[in-house]
């Protein structure tokens, strides 16, 4: 090389493969974070609805239920906040390093999410008695 021809610093092969293990990642955490979005609108909606039905009966009020919101937003905070985990956990880690992490960071935030899933709408059991 002369002084005159610039050295192009190529990436490595494993440093491509910790980018397409990222990008996987980070649209599989979307999909979650997108389907806790649709839940809360859905949530939000039943609930809307199910106040609005006890407005035009007589005696509804004491029956109303209110929107849980902290739980529909844990549950959209999950997926964001474990892929931004396993990012920052796995910048210097080998690429094998980096898809363990990123398995572990999916199937414990999909455990979480799941259970929110789960666990929100048994809050709002529309008269149902026991």
């Amino acid at each position: 090389m002369t002084a005159a021809t610039p050295s192009v610093r190529r990436p490595s092969g494993a440093f491509v493969g910790k980018v397409v293990v990222w990008l996987v990642f980070a649209l599989l955490f979307a999909y979650m974070t997108v389907q806790s979005v649709g839940n809360l609108v859905t949530i939000s909606g039943s609930v809307r609805e199910f106040n609005a039905f006890l407005d035009t009966t007589s005696g509804g009020d004491s029956l109303r239920s209110s929107t849980p919101w902290l739980w529909l937003v844990l549950d959209i905070a999950i997926a964001p906040v474990a892929f931004l985990i396993a990012l920052w956990i796995t910048r210097r880690a080998r690429l094998a390093v980096t898809i363990g992490v990123f398995v572990l960071a999916f199937a414990a935030a999909g455990a979480l999410w799941l259970d929110l899933q789960l666990f929100v709408p048994s809050l709002l059991d529309f008269g149902r008695t026991s």
